[in-house]
């Protein structure tokens, strides 16, 4: 176990994201989007629109967003947003609310695909978007830049790190290694990407955040912008990681079981 890695890995999830800006008050919306390879975004989002559901008395529509990634294609057997709408299914959410949007593959065109489809109808634009700690700044950063024509609203789901490393999104295997490897990518793909199809990171990063990033991103490669075979460090690490995903599928499978159980659970008390 790499100690540093993980004290680094602590520090950049804690530091490098957005905060939650929806609140008990819950403001009306007409989406919830869930978005990315982790199953957790969708049971965030299921639980949040049956909260709207009692507050409003109608659902919004759920996106449940993300295509093929460099690892979800070997945790998943489907797309990134069919998994996140099955696991909605399964808590309760009726096929008539939820749109799979999985054509995209990366952040700027799954959100390129929300906006998309969210004008089509200009009198609906308000969206909530129901995210993990460690993409929160990405997805925020391309939103302003690709989608500012919504009226954006921020669930941040507040884990700390040892509660995000899941078995059944992957980022447990290897150690938690996977967890790192996303970890590492931030602060690169931030600044790489600025101007682009990203706004500029809004505030500083601090010094002893840069460093934690450097060490993590010369150790950890897999999720680094740069084409994967290009990158020799990366190789071994790619195999090693898909060889844990085919070891510990059972595991996975067994513990998305049972948080879409207590979400059902944590469902019923909503409903009161």
């Amino acid at each position: 176990m790499d100690n540093k890695a993980k004290k680094c890995a602590e520090l950049i999830h804690s530091k490098l994201c957005i905060e939650t800006d929806y609140g008990e008050t819950m403001p009306q919306v007409d989406y919830i989007v869930c978005i990315d390879d982790d199953a957790t975004s969708a049971l965030y989002a299921a639980k949040l629109a049956w909260k709207y559901f009692m507050k409003h008395e109608n659902f919004p529509t759920i996106l449940c967003v993300g295509g093929k990634g460099l690892l979800s294609r070997w945790t998943h057997k489907t797309t990134e947003g069919q998994h996140l709408a099955n696991v909605c299914g399964l808590c309760g959410i009726s096929d008539k609310h939820i749109v799979v949007l999985d054509e995209g593959h990366n952040t700027g065109e799954n959100i390129l695909a929300v906006r998309n489809h969210v004008l089509r109808n200009r009198l609906h634009i308000r969206v909530l978007f129901v995210c993990t700690k460690r993409l929160s700044l990405r997805l925020f950063l391309t939103q302003q830049k690709q989608a500012r024509e919504l009226v954006a609203y921020y669930y941040v789901i507040e884990e700390t790190l040892e509660q995000a490393c899941k078995w059944y999104n992957g980022k447990r295997l290897c150690h938690c290694e996977l967890m790192y490897h996303e970890l590492a990518s931030i602060l690169d793909r931030c600044e790489a990407y600025a101007g682009t199809f990203q706004e500029p990171i809004p505030f500083e990063v601090t010094e002893d955040v840069r460093e934690a990033a450097n060490y993590l991103a010369e150790h950890y490669r897999l999720k680094m912008p740069r084409n994967l075979w290009q990158n020799i460090k990366a190789l071994p690490q790619f195999v090693r990681a898909v060889r844990e995903v085919k070891a510990c599928r059972d595991e996975m499978e067994a513990e998305l079981e049972t948080a879409i159980s207590q979400t059902k659970a944590d469902i019923v008390k909503i409903m009161g």
